[in-house]
C-alpha cells in the first residue's frame, strides 16, 4: 500500500513539488492524490505537507519536517563506492555525481538543497555504498527500482 493524502488536504502542491517520481496530482487549493501504480514510498512528500495530511503504508501520520536541511540526505561510503553511476542517474533532482576521479570515480552529494531523502539513491546501489539515515522510506530495495538497475541483494 502506498502512501496516502487525507481528506485534510488543502492543495498547496508542496508534496507534488518533492515527489521524486510525480505519483502525486492534483490542482491548487484540491484534494490531491498519490497514484498508487507510481508511488515508490519513499516518504518526501510527508517531509513537506504543511497539513500533516500524509499517511504512510503503515496507517500513521508523521510529523513535517519544517526546515529542509533537517530532511535526510545520502551519506557516501568512500571505500564501497565503485563509481557505478547509478546512484547519479537515478536522482531526480541531480543532487548526485562522481568526483573528478580518472577512473570510476566516488559519488558525491553535490547539491544538499536538491535533495528531498527520497533513498533512491540507496536503494540502486549494489554495494551498498549509500545510507539515507533517518529516511521515512517504505521502499527498501523497491523491486520497481531493482529492475531497472539489475542490482543482487
Amino acid at each position: 500500500m502506498p502512501h496516502l493524502i487525507t481528506e485534510r488536504c488543502i492543495g498547496c502542491t508542496a508534496c507534488v513539488k518533492v515527489c521524486p517520481v510525480e505519483a502525486i496530482t492534483g490542482v491548487n487549493k484540491e484534494l490531491h492524490h498519490i497514484n498508487p501504480a507510481i508511488c515508490i514510498d519513499c516518504g518526501a512528500c510527508t517531509y513537506v505537507c504543511p497539513e500533516e495530511c500524509i499517511e504512510n503504508p503503515a496507517g500513521i501520520t508523521p510529523e513535517r519536517i519544517r526546515k529542509r536541511t533537517d530532511w535526510p540526505k545520502p551519506e557516501i561510503i568512500d571505500e564501497l563506492c565503485t563509481g557505478c553511476n547509478f546512484c547519479v542517474d537515478i536522482c531526480p533532482f541531480d543532487c548526485l555525481e562522481l568526483d573528478d576521479r580518472a577512473f570510476g570515480g566516488i559519488a558525491r552529494l553535490v547539491d544538499p538543497k536538491a535533495c528531498v531523502g527520497c533513498a533512491m539513491c540507496e536503494e540502486v546501489c549494489a554495494k551498498n555504498a549509500i545510507i539515507v539515515k533517518d529516511n521515512r522510506s517504505f521502499s527498501v530495495r523497491n523491486p520497481r527500482l531493482a529492475s531497472a538497475y539489475s542490482y543482487s541483494h
